[in-house]
């Protein structure tokens, strides 16, 4: 009888230690993705990298409005129908954001930027050969924007993840690679169209891109361990398809974030679509014109560095810096029409360069502080998804070009939609506090249900019966009597407090121990560890 006693007694403290380490296991796996990411080191690197291809992909679409004047003088077509080909390209980079986020998470950085920066080579390549503007919607439009995509989007993702408090710096940096490419390849493609002609232009660049196949291989992963519900919990249901988890839309303050984002974006690839049409029927030479996209350039680059240091503080608010930026944009697209000379044209680019990066260098900085870093690679896609609005930005002003010969309308709706953002942008503090909120007191109820259900071998509660296995466990009722302590060592004691009766046994196999029971199993215990 008391060997029988012994070996019941043994077994229930085997399964109590298995249960034990399921709990843990299961509570390790849920909060490791919380471990800090390396803020530095190789990050580093990956920053050199995500700005290489910001300044390829960035600074060539926003040469765009160089080559206009070239192709409206080729193919002899209209402002809007020639200012399509620049803004699909750029509303494809936005619009394939939620599949490179997704090719992300299945194939790893890498292997994504890399074969981006290769279509878009070939995309550049076969737009020098196109002799029908029809071609280019197919080549430059659909290709290059594809592969800018590809090559752009994980650069973002990657630098996010690999910071932590230096996040708004390194991001900073990336758009100033941006900013850079805009000031540089302005005047580099402006030089190589003059002297070779737009086509071979085209096919120089080719050249150059090269280079962000190699700058991809820069995108080195996180240790599985730091990140696994971004790399290895991504979960979506087989209706939803291909692309991504449609239920980040069930999350209000992130429908008011892409809305407000969406607004704000629509005029921004207006300015570098038709800025130098603009001068030329001003009467600015050509020769001159470029210097306004010049004063955009150098002023986002000193912007990105600028808002990419001041917002790693803690004590700056960073969405009002963004509602602030995209207000300030706003109004600037208001007051074009009043600029009639190259020097206020000059200013409204300065301007807008430098508000203009300050939305922009904070995008994915914010993306990630209001959605996490488990939905990042997601929300940054769908994000970028619904920026795609601004590819009708430039066809719009050049529809309305074509109808009454003046872009003033063309500025000034964008302007207004601008503000507009910036009023719905002040809605998201009191949503993320209710969201905040919401969290707290889901958090705090499965801590208590969590620690309830983590009792000591040997505790008073389970001489009572009341967590002999896991039906019980999960059945106890968590109150607001609730009280976590630590002992000397640091493990948590006194978990939960036992009511003031024993609880009804409610399985059969439920096992009360005895004094004698409880003497046993030191007993069985010791002879185990003497063996």
């Amino acid at each position: 009888m008391l060997q029988m006693r012994r070996l019941r007694t043994l077994l229930h403290q085997v399964t109590r230690s298995l249960e034990e380490k399921d709990n843990t296991d299961s509570l390790q796996k849920e909060i490791s993705f919380l471990d800090c990411p390396p803020d530095g080191g190789w990050g580093w690197v990956v920053v050199l990298a995500a700005s290489t291809h910001a300044l390829l992909v960035s600074g060539f679409h926003s040469a765009f409005g160089v080559y206009m004047v070239s192709l409206l003088e080729t193919f002899k077509s209209s402002s809007s129908r020639t200012a399509w080909i620049g803004s699909l390209s750029y509303g494809f980079i936005m619009i394939f954001g939620p599949v490179s986020g997704k090719l992300l998470q299945k194939y790893g950085a890498i292997k994504v930027a890399v074969f981006g920066a290769l279509i878009m080579i070939a995309g550049v390549i076969s737009s020098s050969f196109a002799h029908d503007i029809s071609i280019l919607f197919l080549t430059h439009g659909l290709l290059v924007g594809i592969g800018s995509s590809f090559a752009y989007t994980p650069g973002m993702i990657m630098v996010s993840l690999y910071f932590t408090t230096k996040r708004s710096f390194a991001t900073g940096i990336v758009m100033a690679g941006g900013a850079a490419g805009t000031l540089v390849q302005n005047q580099v493609h402006r030089y190589l169209i003059r002297t070779l002609g737009w086509r071979t232009s085209l096919r120089v660049f080719c050249g150059i891109l090269a280079i962000g196949i190699f700058a991809g291989f820069a995108y080195r992963p996180l240790e599985k361990r730091r990140h696994p519900s971004v790399v290895e919990n991504f979960q979506t249901s087989p209706l939803r398809g291909f692309i991504v988890d449609l239920r980040l839309w069930k999350n209000s303050v992130f429908e008011l974030w892409v809305c407000a984002l969406g607004l704000a974006k629509f005029g921004f690839f207006i300015p570098f679509v038709h800025m130098m049409k603009l001068a030329n029927d001003l009467g600015i030479s050509l020769d001159d014109a470029p210097y306004i996209m010049v004063g955009t350039g150098i002023s986002s680059l000193l912007s990105c560095l600028f808002f990419g240091k001041i917002c790693n503080s803690e004590n700056i608010n960073r969405l009002f810096i963004n509602q602030a930026s995209v207000f300030c944009v706003g109004v600037l697209f208001l007051l074009i029409p009043f600029c009639k000379t190259l020097t206020s044209l000059i200013a409204f680019g300065t301007l807008l360069g430098f508000f203009d990066a300050g939305n922009y260098v904070l995008l994915p900085v914010l993306t990630f502080d209001l959605m996490g870093a488990e939905k990042m690679p997601v929300a940054w896609g769908f994000m970028m998804a619904v920026n795609a609005i601004s590819c009708f930005g430039p066809p719009f002003a050049g529809w309305i070009y074509d109808m009454l010969g003046s872009y003033n309308i063309g500025f000034v709706v964008p302007g207004l939609f601008s503000v507009g953002a910036a009023g719905i942008l002040a809605f998201i503090p009191r949503l993320k506090k209710t969201a905040v909120q919401e969290k707290k007191n889901i958090i705090h109820a499965s801590v208590c249900e969590i620690t309830s259900s983590i009792i000591p071998w040997g505790s008073s509660s389970i001489s009572e019966g009341t967590l002999n296995n896991s039906e019980t466990r999960r059945s106890i009722p968590v109150t607001s009597n609730t009280d976590i302590t630590e002992d000397e060592k640091g493990e948590p004691s006194g978990l939960a407090k036992e009511p003031e009766t024993p609880a009804p046994y409610e399985n059969e196999h439920d096992v009360v121990l005895s004094e004698e029971e409880e003497e046993d199993i030191h007993e069985v215990s010791s002879t185990t560890t003497s063996t």
